[in-house]
């Protein structure tokens, strides 16, 4: 490998993280660079909501202190969202001018909070626990507010409304049938899920759906299909996550919802490739493009996209039925 490579790596999740130590563990003398929109570094995105409610403290988000950065030898620029890729110069174009040259370049950007679309025009009203820049920015609101609206359902919004309930917080939850993919919401699930939620200070809202969302005071005032309606201070979108990859458009590389990648996580340009859940893996097996979720998904991605790089040939294992489709 030339002394004089320089891999760069955007994202700073799972993926770009374990792609970057495996860089460094295969090459000792190469530069390189992690650049990373959010504020700071590598940390556990599960956790967002324990940190909402002060279970945990800042220190307790954090997967690497920044010391461990230059203690590898690799350089974070934080804070600096990328605006473009031009693959002939091999150049990242940052927001605020300056340009990264790259020999070898890995994308891991992740995902972003999928607005659905009969709820854009709604987008304002609209929060999300995606990201430590969103939680930070309504941190203190969480805390103050009464009266909750919900609306979709995973994990995380669960994990959401029980803490809430845990506040003291009054809760609307909508659940909508296809916040479940792959699976059908069922009446065996519904029975579930409240009783899930039994002895909380949930509303469980099934088989209905927002008519209109509108501002009211100092919060907002949300009516359903079914002509409910709830003046409450906050609303929660919880419904699925779409590829964080506007920057990469009209540079060449083939997207789709996500980078399109083969098996080997190479995009369609040399020397470019792509991993996490803002890439779609090509799968034999049925034929498609598909993205997979989940830790340790990105893990085992970004460690087969930097070891091709170094011009090995590892292929990345079906994710099976973590497999989810995307707008």
């Amino acid at each position: 490998m030339p002394a004089n490579d320089h891999y760069v790596i955007i994202g700073n999740g799972p993926a770009g993280n374990h792609a970057a130590s495996t860089l460094r563990d295969k090459d000792k003398d190469a530069k390189i660079t992690i650049v990373s929109d959010e504020a700071i570094p590598f940390y556990y995105k599960p956790r967002l909501t324990r940190y909402i409610l002060d279970e945990i403290d800042a220190k307790d988000l954090m997967v690497k202190q920044l010391s461990s950065y230059s203690d590898s030898g690799i350089r974070l620029r934080l804070g600096q969202p990328v605006d473009r890729i031009d693959p002939d110069s091999k150049t990242v174009f940052l927001h605020h001018k300056e340009e990264i040259h790259y020999t070898k370049l890995i994308i891991a950007t992740g995902s972003r909070a999928r607005v659905l679309p009969t709820m854009r025009s709604y987008s304002d009203c609209l929060k999300f626990i995606s990201s430590y820049d969103q939680v930070m920015e309504y941190k203190d609101d969480i805390k103050q507010a009464k009266r909750f609206f919900i609306f979709g359902g995973d994990l995380v919004a669960f994990t959401f409304v029980r803490l809430l309930s845990k506040m003291n917080k009054q809760v609307s939850l909508l659940i909508y049938p296809n916040a479940f993919w792959p699976f059908n919401l069922n009446e065996e699930m519904e029975a579930a899920i409240a009783q899930s939620l039994k002895g909380l200070s949930v509303d469980l809202l099934v088989k209905d759906d927002i008519k209109a969302i509108a501002e009211s005071g100092n919060g907002y005032r949300v009516r359903t299909t079914k002509g409910k309606e709830l003046n409450v201070d906050m609303v929660f979108s919880f419904n699925g996550l779409i590829p964080s990859v506007e920057f990469a458009r009209g540079c060449g590389l083939d997207i789709d919802h996500g980078i399109l990648v083969s098996e080997t996580m190479q995009t369609n340009i040399p020397d470019i490739y792509a991993c996490g859940s803002c890439a779609q893996i090509y799968n034999p097996d049925i034929n498609t493009y598909t993205t997979s979720i989940g830790w340790p998904n990105a893990v085992a991605q970004g460690e087969v996209a930097a070891m091709n790089l170094l011009g090995d040939h590892k292929v990345i294992e079906s994710a099976g039925r973590k497999y989810f489709d995307l707008e």
